[in-house]
Parts: C-alpha cells; sequence; structure tokens
C-alpha cells in the first residue's frame, strides 16, 4: 500500500500567483467567497445566495494578506469600514473584473476536507478555540432575503436583479461544507 503524501494545500499558492500577475496587468482581481464556511468574518448583508463578490485591488482595499491560511484585509461596505477575514478553503474563484475567462476555480483539496472532518479551523489572530459555523447560518431566513453581492460594476443593478428573481425560485438549503456551483 502506497504512503499517503501530506502536504500543505495549494490554493494560497494559486491565489497569490494569479494575484500578482493581475495587478501586474493592472487587471481587477476579484474573489467570489461561500460565506456560509466556518470562519468567514465579513458584512454578511452584501452576500446573495451564500456568496459574496470581493474586489481584491489594491485601490479597494487597505493591509491585504493572502497567507497559507486566510485573506485579510479592511474595505469599505456601504462607506463603512470592515475587517474582512476569508479563510483559503471559502475563496472559490478568482478572476479580473475585466475578463472573467482569465480567472481560475479553485478545486477541492484533501487537506481542506480533512479540516472539516476535525471541525478544527484556521482564525484570525487573537481568536482562539474551535471556529463555529459562519455566522449566516444563525440569521433567519426572513432577515437573508435582504443579502447582496458587493460588486462595482455598471451593470451590477440589472444582475442583482437578476439574482433575486433567481434565489425566489430556487429555494436550495445552504451547504455546510464548500462547494462549487456553476451558474451560467
Amino acid at each position: 500500500m502506497a504512503d499517503v503524501l501530506h502536504v500543505q494545500p495549494c490554493r494560497p499558492y494559486i491565489l497569490r500567483a494569479l494575484y500578482d500577475w493581475m495587478v501586474d496587468n493592472r487587471l481587477t482581481p476579484q474573489i467570489s467567497v461561500n460565506v456560509n464556511c466556518p470562519g468567514v468574518q465579513l458584512p454578511l448583508q452584501y452576500a446573495q445566495n451564500g456568496i459574496i463578490i470581493l474586489n481584491i485591488s489594491t485601490t479597494a482595499v487597505r493591509n491585504l494578506s493572502i497567507d497559507n491560511e486566510a485573506i485579510s484585509f479592511c474595505a469599505r461596505f456601504g462607506g463603512v469600514p470592515h475587517d474582512v477575514y476569508v479563510p483559503m478553503y471559502a475563496v472559490t474563484t478568482i478572476y479580473p473584473r475585466e475578463d472573467m475567462t482569465l480567472g481560475m476555480c479553485m478545486f477541492p483539496e484533501k487537506a481542506y476536507d480533512d479540516m472539516f472532518d476535525s471541525g478544527v479551523f484556521p482564525q484570525p489572530s487573537g481568536a482562539s478555540g474551535k471556529a463555529r459555523l459562519s455566522e449566516v447560518e444563525n440569521i433567519s431566513s426572513e432577515k437573508r432575503k435582504g443579502f447582496e453581492v458587493v460588486d462595482n460594476t455598471d451593470d451590477a443593478e440589472e444582475d442583482r436583479a437578476q439574482d433575486r428573481s433567481q434565489e425566489r425560485q430556487e429555494n436550495r438549503p445552504q451547504p455546510r461544507k464548500p462547494t462549487l456551483e456553476i451558474v451560467e
């Protein structure tokens, strides 16, 4: 029987490389985040269908840190500054706003599956103990209806209206593990 390799996830390395490439090419890097993952800390009222799109360009955020455990930064939401903490396993895609085809979807990794099985997750500095499931699970379904995607593109309002319409038609339960969902 072959020995099982125990390696670090490659997601943080891929995210850092693509981020640097986008910045070097004067593109606007964005990430999509599954807000239902444990440890995600951001203003949840801006999420929609369990996903939020975050602009992580140098002009949109302050104190950006992309380390092996998480992406963290300070950004304004509705004009109010917030500290954002996104564990690596919650990032589902990275792409430039200018052309989505230049981005990449993140694939499942065994190390992240092991975290979910054990229930132990990385936490922001200063936090301790076992991470809890995202606060979004504690919000009543009545309050979740107002979640919106954060996106600054010109046709974002039209996209939001379409997303709200789809949300009313689909009433799916939110997954606990990160999953990839292709929406066309």
